[in-house]
């Protein structure tokens, strides 16, 4: 009998236990290509459990490529399953660009343990309740399979306006673009108050996608260091002075790579000095409901009094990625020039897909998916921060994230540019180098670890296997002769 622990009392189903557990085993070798598994019937004796649930885990394995079934012969382990293989220029280059691709590439290898990207878990979906939305709409097809408004479904705006009101944003729906995701509200508003040349202020470290958007604008960005309360007040106030920048990109609600939350007297600060300096900010709050407190915290739009800020959100990880959903509170004065840029770049979203979200939205589909998945997510974050205090050697810390998924772990120089990622990507664990977010950091080295994705054993065991290769290098005093440049 396969090595299955299953957890009956919980949060996740039985199927979806053992699929994981499957999955593990193949990933680590104890199931290797072609081996055959046990039959729906043995398998459901053995873990005593009912014939449906084992059909349900080989069918998501069978739909996702882990396994082969064919009729008078059995179920296998997929002959596809391979060693990993990446192509040569994963690891190789650390820069925001290539750090996007590496971890984009590295989601499409099976058996690669990766907690380096900061998504939910499909498994979470909640596609089931919202396929019958779109089913809803067959009568009104004709109509939102054409084009819709440039500023995106009126309805989806006015549930969005109703929803925002929940987290203290007053906006009515003329105020609100809806877009392509939330990078794409990052875009437009970022061409349509810069110039190339123009300054920009970010956290140090920050989000790679607005650093990749700001290098294609061929904008300088100015970079403000954090504490584990937001941006250090006199180097932001010394940069608002010097550079005299468009605006400040923030992301006040468990910033993304560091996990961290914007402390209350620091959200004050930053925005009485903007208005000081007449400087905008960019607000993505795209990780403010993921907050595993009580309730979610105000964003920084709501304590705007001076019309500073520009708040922008989105849908990919509280609910599905592919719904392609975002939007921007957008100031009267940028209005016309925002909706010139949406409909140069993309016309109009698709209608179809926000109108079944409006309803959703409606029906209070987003509130009960949270109340489903914020306990999973929780979970994880503390198996994350169990782990990290169990395995790893004094000389690491870590952030101590409330919400959002994403962790910052800080280790002193064992290890040249790009050698523990790479050393780690070997052993099939992968994470984001925090050498990409960074211009340079002579002394530390840094990494993101993302719990949303992962279950809890896959978490614990990536943890584990860092940590021994840290401690191997500690224990061995082995420091790098010399540092590979950061491309």
């Amino acid at each position: 009998m396969l090595d299955i622990q299953l957890s009956r009392n919980g949060k996740q189903s039985l199927y979806h236990q053992i699929a994981e557990n499957i999955k593990e085993q193949i990933r680590d070798g104890r199931l290797p290509a072609n081996t055959r598994l046990p039959t729906v019937r043995q398998f459901a004796h053995d873990l005593n459990v009912t014939r449906l649930t084992i059909q349900n885990a080989y069918s998501e394995l069978q739909a996702d490529g882990w396994i082969e079934a064919t009729v008078g012969r059995g179920t296998y382990v997929s002959a596809c399953i391979q060693p990993m293989t990446l192509s040569p220029s994963v690891g190789q280059f650390l820069t925001p660009d290539s750090a996007i691709n590496d971890m984009l590439e590295i989601s499409q290898v099976m058996g690669v343990r990766s907690m380096g990207m900061a998504h939910p878990d499909p498994a979470f979906f909640p596609a089931d309740e919202f396929w019958p939305y779109l089913m809803r709409l067959q009568g009104q097809a004709n109509q939102l399979l054409g084009y819709g408004p440039i500023q995106g479904d009126t309805e989806l705006r006015v549930e969005l306006a109703e929803s925002l009101r929940e987290i203290g944003l007053t906006a009515v729906p003329e105020d609100i673009l809806i877009t392509a995701g939330t990078m794409q509200a990052i875009f437009l508003t970022t061409r349509a108050i810069t110039r190339p040349g123009d300054s920009v202020l970010v956290d140090e470290p920050t989000f790679l996608g607005t650093l990749s958007i700001l290098k294609a604008l061929e904008l300088n960005f100015e970079r403000v260091p954090l504490d584990d309360e937001g941006p250090i007040l006199d180097k932001f106030e010394e940069a608002l002075r010097t550079h005299h920048p468009r605006f400040y990109y923030a992301i006040p609600n468990f910033h993304n790579p560091t996990g961290i939350f914007m402390s209350q007297a620091r959200r004050e600060a930053v925005l009485a000095l903007a208005e000081e300096h007449n400087c905008l900010i960019v607000e993505d709050d795209i990780y403010g409901r993921l907050a595993y407190g009580e309730t979610p915290p105000p964003p920084l739009k709501a304590q705007d009094s001076s019309h500073q800020v520009i708040h922008l959100g989105g849908f990919s990880k509280v609910l599905m990625p592919g719904l392609r959903v975002g939007y921007a509170i957008v100031p009267p004065h940028l209005r016309t020039r925002l909706l010139q840029l949406r409909r140069a770049t993309d016309l109009c979203g698709p209608p179809f897909v926000q109108r079944a979200l409006a309803h959703f939205l409606r029906d209070g589909g987003l509130k009960r998916h949270l109340r489903r998945v914020l306990p999973v997510y929780r979970e994880r974050r503390d198996v994350l921060l169990s782990a990290l205090r169990e395995y790893m050697p004094d000389e690491v810390r870590w952030s101590q994230p409330k919400g959002g998924f994403c962790c910052w772990v800080t280790l002193p120089r064992y290890f040249a540019p790009g050698e523990l990622y790479r050393t780690s990507l070997q052993h099939g664990f992968a994470f984001t180098p925090g050498e990409a977010y960074l211009i340079e950091a002579e002394h530390e080295d840094y990494l993101r670890l993302c719990f949303g994705n992962q279950n809890l054993t896959s978490i614990r065991a990536g943890v584990k296997l860092l940590s021994e290769l840290i401690i191997r290098r500690i224990e061995g005093r082995e420091r790098p002769s010399e540092y590979m440049p950061v491309m």
